[in-house]
């Protein structure tokens, strides 16, 4: 049986410390090494490399991505994650249709509703640990499909481009303040989103259309 250091990621503390405590008294290989209350979008996740948490290299790190403040902060977490070397264990509040196939299509190992229990969840991580696939049934009967993405966005872009076109749209200001940078280093970087969209012909000349795009793309929502 292979070994794994966990990651806990989820806004209420008391599912970090459930998790730690229900795993350490019933699947001891599997190690909570940290909890944090947020996914740190302004770091470099390169930055965060969990290699150390290995022995001699053996083993694998998984983060369970729970709760997050915004729906549309999923994809982005676990690209992010991923960036960082973690397999990503979705531990979703309740079975959602676009959540379970977003997660799946940015590189979730797994994805399981909270209601599934402990045992469950114990699974979906040792499938991450083996690299493989686990899609819980309850979200297999409902998971939709993500539209193609017609150009790939970092983690921080994509951050980014939620934060000035999402739901719940910033000022470049807004956005810089958010992500600790500068508000030419904002406009650099949509000016190489829009610069992708050109190179496969696709015109986001204004934020409308930019907007438009990007969503249909599954990149914001």
């Amino acid at each position: 049986m292979t070994s794994a250091r966990v990651l806990v990621v989820d806004q209420h503390q008391l599912i970090i410390d459930t998790l730690d405590a229900w795993l350490q008294a019933n699947a001891p290989d599997l190690v909570v090494e940290d909890g944090w209350r947020a996914v740190p979008f302004a770091q470099d996740p390169a930055a965060v490399r969990p290699s150390a948490w290995l022995p001699a290299g053996k083993g694998a790190a998984v983060a369970i991505l729970g709760t997050l403040d915004h729906h549309s902060e999923l994809i982005p977490a676990v690209q992010w994650l991923i960036a960082a070397g973690f397999r990503v264990v979705v531990l979703a509040a309740t079975a959602d249709g676009w959540e379970a196939g977003a997660a799946m299509a940015a590189g979730a190992h797994a994805y399981v509703p909270k209601s599934a229990g402990p045992v469950t969840i114990e699974g979906a991580i040792r499938a991450a640990v083996d690299g493989q696939q686990y899609l819980h049934p309850e979200a297999a009967g409902v998971i939709l499909d993500t539209p193609p993405q017609r150009v790939k966005l970092s983690p921080r872009e994509q951050r980014l481009a939620q934060l000035y076109l999402g739901a719940d749209a910033l000022s470049v200001r807004g956005v810089a303040d958010a992500l600790d940078i500068s508000e030419q280093t904002v406009k650099a970087h949509l000016h190489r989103i829009r610069q992708r969209y050109s190179a496969a012909g696709i015109k986001v000349g204004n934020v409308i259309s930019m907007r438009k795009q990007l969503h249909l793309d599954g990149w914001i929502t």
